[in-house]
């Protein structure tokens, strides 16, 4: 729900319209119920209420291989990873290969950001502050009405606001958002082997 959330907050069709931008949706489905309720509010979120016409978005529900990654993110403007917390995030490093630089929850919590660079490879973002209100607003068992779900959401989008102005401000800038696809594919293809292996030696003479 964050990356819905977040299209809703960067204005939705409106907004995609404006950049002819074209969100894809990817993750193979775990939980059904939980899939379809995502997928339902990623459609909404690219339908107009004023004229009732409907802006493109894809919805990817199975496991992506090299080939169709590579395909997507040859045609990738920004990546979206919105967990809260990964172990590492490969498909963060996979998108900064083709120079597609990602959206990620910051301080430490995503382990590539630290490849990559907070905010020089990767846009980081300040999400885990949701993590506590998503938990009590879903799992109390007192939110049962409509009326009380869409106060948890609108609740939960109006802490995502003030937290995307520089993704939006990034995508309004051509140069700013080329420079972090800069850094993240130099940073992404710098780290191979060679580069392991001296990051180890090193690591150990401090130890030594």
């Amino acid at each position: 729900h964050i990356f819905v959330n977040l299209l809703q907050q960067l204005g939705g069709v409106d907004f995609l319209r404006r950049h002819c931008l074209v969100p894809i949706l990817c993750g193979a489905r775990s939980v059904e119920s939980y899939a379809e309720e995502v997928i339902q509010s990623f459609k909404n979120v690219c339908s107009s209420d004023d004229d009732d016409s409907f802006w493109p978005c894809i919805v990817i529900d199975h496991h992506l291989g090299p080939k169709e990654l590579a395909a997507i993110f040859s045609h990738t403007v920004l990546n979206i990873h919105p967990c809260l917390y990964d172990a590492y995030g490969m498909t963060l490093v996979e998108s900064a290969a083709f120079g597609v630089p990602s959206v990620v929850n910051c301080g430490g919590k995503v382990g590539a950001a630290t490849l990559l660079g907070e905010n020089e490879g990767c846009v980081a973002l300040d999400l885990s502050g949701m993590e506590e209100e998503i938990r009590t607003e879903t799992t109390d068992g007192k939110n049962d009405s409509n009326e009380e779900i869409d106060g948890s959401v609108k609740k939960l989008i109006e802490m995502l606001a003030p937290r995307i102005q520089h993704t939006a401000s990034l995508l309004r800038s051509c140069s700013a958002l080329a420079q972090v696809a800069k850094e993240a594919r130099h940073r992404a293809l710098g780290w191979d082997e060679l580069s392991c292996c001296r990051g180890l030696v090193e690591k150990l003479n401090r130890l030594t």
